[in-house]
């Protein structure tokens, strides 16, 4: 018990050095990163491979229902398209918010290549479903739990 107890203490500080959890807010199923990034704002960095899109409306709806304590019900909306980080060095992430577009101070608006579009939104159980489907190609076909209120 002793050893994992020092175990557990060197690991801790070494999470917050570079190649650990650094800066990140939040890191969800898949080490998909999260970062708030103002009030109203925060940032999706998908992990390289994998399924890009499914990565960012994962992060989004685990922050978004974990984090900022939003119901299953409500909506999240895509702010800015997949491209640079504005809180971290991430080449490809998202701007997400719980208010439209048009509503959330602090997004970038940008345009992407890739990914959700600006005015998408999901209802945060349903983005947190794409969490399913990241290295299972076959997750998609699977039935999915109904969750109470969404019909």
């Amino acid at each position: 018990m002793k050893r994992l107890f020092a175990l557990v203490l060197l690991a801790v500080p070494a999470c917050s050095e570079g190649g650990g959890l650094g800066s990140s807010d939040f890191v969800t199923v898949g080490n998909i990163r999260v970062n708030q990034v103002s009030a109203d704002v925060f940032e999706v960095a998908p992990r390289p491979g994998g399924n890009p899109t499914a990565q960012l409306w994962c992060g989004a709806g685990n922050y978004a229902g974990q984090v900022l304590g939003a119901p299953a019900g409500a909506r999240v909306y895509v702010v800015g398209e997949a491209g640079p980080g504005v809180t971290s060095d991430a080449r490809d992430s998202a701007q997400f918010s719980l208010k439209p577009a048009g509503q959330s101070v602090g997004a970038t608006g940008r345009k992407g290549t890739f990914g959700p579009r600006i005015g998408e939104d999901e209802f945060v159980a349903d983005a947190r479903r794409y969490c399913r489907i990241i290295g299972d190609p076959f997750a998609i076909f699977k039935p999915t739990a109904q969750v109470p209120g969404l019909g």
